[in-house]
C-alpha cells in the first residue's frame, strides 16, 4: 500500500485546477441550492507515452481491464486506461487508500459511483479525443462533461436532436452558433451525468443557456427544482467544460 500511494503522487499526467472557490463563500465551496458543496477538479492528458500506463495498470480491476480489452483501438483502449488510472489516483487520493484498493459500482444506467458510498464521495469523469476531466465533491449530485473546440457541421440539426424549443430560439440568434451549441451541450450533460441518467433522460425538455453564465433554467423531471442546481463553466485552453452539482441522490426522488 505505502508503495501505491508513494507512486500514485508520480502520475505525471494529471494536474489539479485547484479547489474552486466561489464569491459567495469563504471557503471553497459552492453553492447549490440552500447549501453548500466542495468542488475539486482536474485535468487529464490522456496522450501519454506509450509504455506509462505499464507502470500503474496493476492498479486496475479485472472489470476496468476486461473493458480495456474491448476496445478496437489502440489509441481508445491506451487512454481508457489511463484515464481510469489518473481516476484512482485521485480518489485514492482522497480517501487515504492505495489506488488499487478503490472499489465502484455502477447505478442503473451506469454511473460509476464509489462502493458503499464511502466519505459521502462523489465523482464524474468525462473525456474527449486526448482531454479528460476529473470533479469531485461531497454530499452532493456532480456531472461533468468536457467537448473539444472544433468546428461542428450542421449544428441546425443536431440541436433538433437534442435542444428545447426555447434553446433552438437562443441558438437561432447567437453570433457563434458552434460556441452556443458546445455549451448547450456540455451544460445538458452534465446535468444528465449527475443524475445518472444515461440515454433515458429527456434531453428535448431540459433547458440551459447557451451562451453567458452557465444556469439550468428547467429539469425537464418532475421532483427535481433548477434552483436546487448550479451549473458552472470551467475555463479550458482547447475545450468547452461545464460541471452541474445538485442535489445528493438520496435526497431526490427524481423521475
Amino acid at each position: 500500500m505505502t508503495k501505491d500511494r508513494f507512486q500514485s503522487n508520480e502520475v505525471p499526467n494529471v494536474r489539479r485546477i485547484a479547489q474552486h472557490t466561489a464569491t459567495e463563500s469563504r471557503d471553497t465551496s459552492i453553492r447549490v441550492g440552500t447549501s453548500y458543496a466542495p468542488l475539486d477538479l482536474w485535468y487529464v492528458d490522456l496522450d501519454v507515452s506509450a509504455d506509462a500506463p505499464d507502470c500503474f495498470r496493476h492498479w486496475l480491476s479485472d472489470d476496468e481491464l476486461g473493458r480495456a480489452e474491448r476496445f478496437h483501438s489502440d489509441l481508445d483502449r491506451a487512454r481508457y486506461v489511463v484515464g481510469r488510472i489518473a481516476l484512482r489516483r485521485v480518489l485514492a487520493d482522497r480517501l487515504g487508500c492505495s489506488p488499487a484498493a478503490v472499489r465502484f459500482s455502477y447505478g442503473r444506467n451506469g454511473k460509476p459511483m464509489l462502493e458503499g458510498g464511502r466519505g459521502h464521495l462523489e465523482f464524474n469523469l468525462a473525456h474527449c479525443g486526448g482531454d479528460a476531466v476529473i470533479a469531485l465533491t461531497e454530499c452532493a449530485a456532480i456531472g461533468v462533461d468536457i467537448e473539444l473546440l472544433r468546428p461542428v457541421a450542421d449544428v441546425e440539426s443536431l440541436a433538433r436532436l437534442v435542444f428545447s424549443e426555447v434553446e433552438r430560439r437562443e441558438l437561432e440568434l447567437a453570433p457563434d452558433p458552434v460556441s452556443a451549441f458546445l455549451n448547450g451541450w456540455t451544460r445538458k450533460e452534465a446535468y444528465v451525468k449527475a443524475l445518472g441518467l444515461g440515454l433515458t433522460a429527456p434531453l428535448t425538455q431540459i433547458i440551459v443557456s447557451l451562451s453567458g453564465r452557465a444556469a439550468l433554467l428547467s429539469t425537464g423531471l418532475r421532483g427535481q427544482s433548477a434552483s436546487n442546481w448550479r451549473l458552472l463553466n470551467v475555463p479550458h485552453p482547447r475545450a468547452v467544460v461545464a460541471v452541474a452539482l445538485g442535489p445528493h441522490p438520496e435526497s431526490t426522488g427524481a423521475t
